[in-house]
């Protein structure tokens, strides 16, 4: 329950909290005096996952901001003076000797953005597809393939807040010396792919350019990537409590005790990096056509209409993008980055 006060002195207040904590909480039931002017608040069931999401989600963009530039500037070509970047590293030195410490925060605000509301929404949506699931097959809440599949579903659906977004930052992290030169030559500030726009110059140049579409380039693939992801990333962290627990295959509902913030932090670090490993050559392909559009402006309005031509599902794009540079080099090029 969350709790306030009013009028009432602090002495009071910590009496009460005393009170309950040298109560046994592990009875069925907790005996204790409530005064008047204290009252007992039922939160909303999303109050509190939304708030811990978003805050959780705002802390890994800060911490993982400059892993995720590197990240897309080796996947979009990114070069410096006419060189592309041996790897990880030499792409780090570059980009920290050609444009300082603070470009690898490039595209913070955005990320900030999608970060926020993807991870306040997303372990709600996915209890709610849960539940849902469960309740529809007569099965348990702790099957470990509908965790998974309530992950993908939940991933798939918040793809669409986010897609914008991720558009604006790719477009910024991408954005390089031959990017500034091009400007310094004379290119307009907030045009696309100007390396002086800031988020909202580069969105607005992109809407008028290429409309509100062009916003959402990427989108299925967006889509695509995030609900592979997630659902390798839930059905895994789920694996990595059930082993704490000792629980070996089948459902498990338990709640098991209280797991550490240590063990949480490990076992999501497992679960995170099962999502990248089954969904980073989605999110290179994804990156290379976002990074098009806002470096070309009119890519986009030079697509066909939605319902123009062959439809290009996220799996037939991917597909095609077998013979780009990145995918022709095998297994090493798709993991570029």
């Amino acid at each position: 329950a969350v709790w306030r006060r009013a009028q009432a002195p602090q002495t009071c207040i910590s009496g009460e909290l005393q009170a309950l904590t040298r109560g046994d909480m592990s009875s069925a039931s907790v005996s204790f005096y409530i005064p008047d002017h204290i009252h007992f608040v039922k939160p909303s069931p999303w109050t509190i996952p939304f708030a811990a999401g978003g805050i959780s989600g705002m802390c890994a963009a800060l911490v993982g901001q400059p892993f995720d530039t590197i990240k897309v500037r080796m996947q979009t070509g990114f070069k410096i003076a006419g060189r592309a970047p041996g790897g990880a590293v030499d792409c780090l030195k570059m980009t920290v000797k050609h444009e300082g410490a603070n470009a690898l925060f490039k595209g913070l605000w955005p990320q900030l953005g999608s970060q926020f509301l993807a991870t306040a929404l997303l372990f709600g949506i996915q209890d709610r597809f849960l539940t849902s699931f469960a309740r529809t097959t007569r099965r348990s809440r702790g099957d470990l393939d509908l965790i998974s599949a309530a992950g993908f579903c939940a991933g798939g659906v918040l793809a669409v807040i986010t897609c914008p977004m991720e558009l604006i930052k790719v477009g910024i992290q991408s954005a390089g010396n031959e990017v500034a030169t091009a400007s310094s030559r004379g290119a307009a500030r907030g045009a696309p792919g100007s390396v002086a726009a800031s988020s909202y110059e580069l969105a607005a140049g992109l809407a008028r350019k290429v409309g509100l579409r062009g916003l959402y380039t990427g989108v299925g693939l967006t889509s695509l990537r995030c609900a592979v992801g997630n659902a390798a990333f839930f059905g895994c962290f789920e694996v990595c409590t059930r082993a704490d627990r000792g629980v070996v295959g089948g459902a498990d509902g338990g709640a098991g005790g209280h797991r550490s913030t240590a063990k949480n932090a490990f076992f999501g670090a497992i679960a995170g990096t099962a999502y990248w490993l089954v969904c980073y050559p989605i999110d290179l392909v994804k990156s290379q056509r976002q990074s098009k559009v806002v470096r070309q402006g009119e890519a986009a309005a030079k697509a066909p209409a939605p319902g123009a031509g062959r439809v290009q599902t996220p799996l037939r794009v991917v597909a095609r993008a077998k013979g780009s540079a990145a995918l022709a080099k095998g297994l090493v090029g798709m993991y570029r980055g």
